[in-house]
């Protein structure tokens, strides 16, 4: 794929999120994967400090930190972000590119990111994941993606509407995850959480034994 039509891709996707933020948020909020949010804090364990890195208008970081653990949350989309700080105008909400994450290596016991890697082209999300686990010192990583092949294509994501995704199959994501240096790596098909019979998600959990090395 030519990096003019990635770019432009992107861009898209950021500007719909942009533009229903408040609306996002009032819509997905009871749609959240509870059972994989108390999974994951337990294996995090209280009190650790874990990464969301693009956690749109922050749809879990109430209920992560309700699971008991201390939440660095963060999103691409301006809109986003401002919804998230007027939900917590004093947690550590910032705007970025999680691509290039603002942080030393190793700062985190856990990365949340639910469909977060899926709006990267397909060349891209190894490195993306990279960059996820080069802040990452041990702990859990889970990842959600549509089930699929195809390449940032375009998908329906209400109420955002059109934007742009890549798809993948669990053996890919599987993959993914092992190469990144994830030890009990497990993948699972999930059902879509707004009952459309035409979607299915791959949840992927991994997890960096002791100091991450």
């Amino acid at each position: 794929m030519a990096s003019g039509t990635i770019r432009d891709r992107i861009s898209a996707t950021v500007a719909r999120y942009d533009a229903v933020a408040a609306e996002y948020q009032e819509a997905r909020r009871q749609h959240r994967p509870l059972d994989a949010i108390r999974k994951f804090a337990a294996l995090a364990g209280r009190g650790t400090i874990v990464l969301d890195p693009a956690c749109g208008p922050a749809l879990d970081v109430r209920l992560l930190r309700d699971a008991g653990l201390t939440v660095v949350a963060g999103d691409r989309s301006h809109e986003s972000m401002r919804m998230g700080k007027l939900l917590f105008p004093k947690g550590a909400l910032a705007r970025w590119d999680f691509r290039r994450l603002p942080f030393a290596d190793d700062a985190f016991d856990g990365v949340w990111a639910p469909a977060a890697l899926q709006h990267l082209p397909r060349g891209q999300i190894r490195a993306g994941l990279a960059e996820l686990r080069r802040v990452q010192r041990r702990g859990p990583m889970f990842l959600t993606f549509r089930e699929g092949t195809g390449d940032l294509e375009a998908v329906e994501d209400p109420p955002a509407g059109t934007v742009y995704a890549t798809p993948v199959l669990g053996e890919e994501l599987y993959a993914l995850l092992v190469a990144a240096g994830y030890d009990e790596v497990e993948i699972e098909a999930r059902p879509d959480p707004l009952g459309r019979t035409s979607v299915t998600w791959v949840y992927g959990w991994g997890r960096l034994p002791g100091d991450g090395g």
